[in-house]
């Protein structure tokens, strides 16, 4: 190579080099998980947002590093309030907008940022977040690395009257792969209120009237249904061999009324709160599928049809409630309201589905492959693609450990009132029988549909339930045995293991766990435990590690023991509430425990 080629290379890089100093240098991997925490206060002349996020989870800002000393990356702090601002409003104060009804509120101010440590408690609290955030800031002699920061930031919203509907629009999914946000409602009196959501959850309406509440879940029930493909398949399998009015009327009723009675059941608390249940509801949906699909190719019976849609809607309503348990926080006062429009949106997409699938499969009966024919062929595929969610599906099942329940006398209480659903379901299939024999006949020959008989039994069924509606609603208490013994007892032995070094057990129990924990989410302890412990080394425990602990503190604490598995699943976790009941067993477990240690 000659000289002036070699010169010419050797200029390029340098101006590389020189031009983008900074790639390199501030890139950093997106965190996978992400927790903000948040809280937003109406106040008469502005709206007050205090949001915490991890330091790692911004990037394109190259915090300045200190130079004297070893080499060891830490931050600057002298040098480090302008960037700090930089990432309060890239990382933050954009991604987040309000209005009060349609109108849009004026653009959040920054009023105050802060590097926070990761030992910082002030955010567990609205007063001592505001005031830490204004008033203490980072000490200069502090030598840790930008990542391992937090970042405090207050944002003020100026208004001219007090908002009566505030809406907030934040858009923070991008922080992380997967970003939840924890949002606290501080309202003048004192009262506060928590949302938690994953992702970006569209508008927040923080007070909403029944209309907008009763709009909200007609859309959502609409997407569910037409966002699960198992759903869908499952309605096309259902109607694929009969098309005609008559017959479609009564097996759609009998599928319609079955799922809105578990989607009910499961909004109200009465679907099982255990691990497995929703892994094995997602497997028997695909296996309904299969079975539909097996029996449209050997030749599925009208008489009986209506039936396998009555009994399979029992289980799709429970797939159709797992969108619906994470969205009644946004429902507000309106519970019962949300739970009709829910269902609603799902029969609006249902009925349009089928508006757009039978003429569609008749044209293509009659123009394009014989019925007989098209039906075993699109049955086959139907069931060849459910066979294998079947079997994902069963092998995350099989991953669970299931233990065998204590025969007591709770244990029978819950069969005698199973034994009692099963009949009422019976009756239901019995009264529903008449209605399906008069629509399989011709016009003309008809019977009495026995109305008042399906009412009574309804009305047995829901009976009591309107009354207790919002209690039923309220998160599950650690005081009901939310973890194993087994899991509080391999919680003790890796605290021992990995956090008895740099923490007490007496720092986790008693009076100072009551005033930091009581009346908050247990997804907050787990989730302060998954991130800050053990201190030496955070976030370095397994998932099923940091749950034993999370069970061993509870257990600690005189919360007791019972036959559900404590979860690492967020949604799980944020619908159980630390008790703040002091109950005279909580004080004993409390000091057996104490003595144990």
């Amino acid at each position: 190579m000659s000289s002036p080629s070699r010169i010419t290379i050797a200029l390029l890089v340098a101006f590389v080099v020189s031009v983008f100093p900074r790639s390199t240098a501030s890139a950093h991997e997106i965190p996978r998980h992400v927790a903000v925490r948040a809280y937003v206060a109406p106040l008469p002349d502005r709206v007050r947002l205090l949001v915490r996020i991890p330091m790692d989870a911004v990037r394109d800002v190259e915090f300045p590093l200190r130079t004297d000393g070893p080499r060891d990356g830490a931050v600057d702090v002298v040098r480090l309030a302008p960037f700090l601002h930089d990432a309060a409003r890239l990382w933050v104060a954009d991604g987040i907008r309000l209005r009060d009804g349609s109108t849009a509120l004026p653009t959040p101010e920054i009023v105050a940022v802060r590097a926070v440590l990761p030992a910082d408690r002030a955010f567990d609290n609205w007063s001592t977040a505001l005031t830490a955030v204004q008033t203490q800031a980072l000490a200069d002699s502090v030598r840790i690395p930008p990542l391992q920061l937090s970042l405090d930031v207050l944002l003020d919203v100026p208004i001219t009257k007090p908002v009566t509907d505030l809406v907030l629009e934040p858009q923070w999914a991008h922080l992380g792969v997967q970003t939840t946000t924890v949002m606290r409602l501080v309202l003048p009196n004192g009262v506060k209120r928590y949302f938690t959501w994953d992702g970006d959850p569209g508008d927040v309406r923080l007070d909403p009237s029944w209309w907008h509440a009763a709009s909200r879940f007609v859309g959502q029930g609409a997407l569910h249904m037409f966002g699960g493909i198992d759903h869908v398949l499952f309605v096309l399998c259902l109607v694929l061999p009969f098309r005609r009015v008559r017959p479609l009327i009564g097996i759609i009723t009998a599928f319609t009324l079955a799922h809105s009675m578990t989607l009910a059941a499961a909004a109200l608390g009465y679907a099982p709160d255990a691990q497995w249940f929703s892994p094995l509801v997602e497997v028997v949906i695909a296996a309904s599928i299969v079975v539909l699909a097996l029996e449209n190719i050997v030749g599925a019976k009208l008489e009986r049809r209506w039936m396998m849609a009555f009994v399979f809607g029992l289980v799709h309503g429970f797939g159709f409630s797992s969108v619906l348990q994470e969205e009644l926080q946004f429902a507000g006062g309106h519970l019962l309201t949300a739970l009709a429009a829910f269902n609603v949106g799902v029969e609006l997409a249902q009925v349009a589905l089928l508006l757009v699938a039978v003429p569609v499969l008749d044209y293509v009966f009659a123009k394009m492959i014989p019925e007989r024919p098209g039906v075993i062929v699109a049955s086959a595929l139907i069931a060849h693609e459910a066979w294998h969610w079947m079997g994902d599906r069963s092998a995350a099942l099989q991953g669970m450990t299931l233990a065998w329940p204590a025969f007591d006398i709770d244990f029978w209480l819950v069969v005698i009132r199973v034994v009692m659903i099963l009949l009422v379901l019976v009756g239901l299939m019995w009264a529903l029988s008449g209605v399906m024999s008069r629509l399989q006949q011709p016009k003309g020959a008809v019977q009495k549909m026995p109305v008042l008989l399906m009412l009574l039994l309804l009305g047995t069924a829901l009976s009591g339930r309107a009354s207790d509606v919002q209690a039923q609603a309220a998160p599950r208490s650690t005081m009901a045995g939310v973890y194993t013994a087994a899991q509080a007892t391999k919680g003790k032995e890796v605290f021992a293991s990995s956090c008895l070094g740099c923490h007490t057990t007496a720092s986790h129990m008693g009076t100072a766990f009551e005033l930091k924990w009581f009346g908050r989410p247990l997804f907050d302890l787990y989730d302060y435990l998954s991130q800050l412990m053990p201190k030496t080394a955070p976030g370095t425990l397994t998932e099923d590690e940091y749950v034993w602990v999370t069970a061993y503190i509870l257990r600690l604490n005189g919360m007791p023991a019972g036959k559900t598995e404590l979860s690492a699943e967020p949604a799980w976790l944020k619908a159980v509430r630390v008790d703040t009941a002091k109950a005279p067993t909580a004080r004993g477990g409390e000091h057996t425990e104490r003595n144990r240690e």
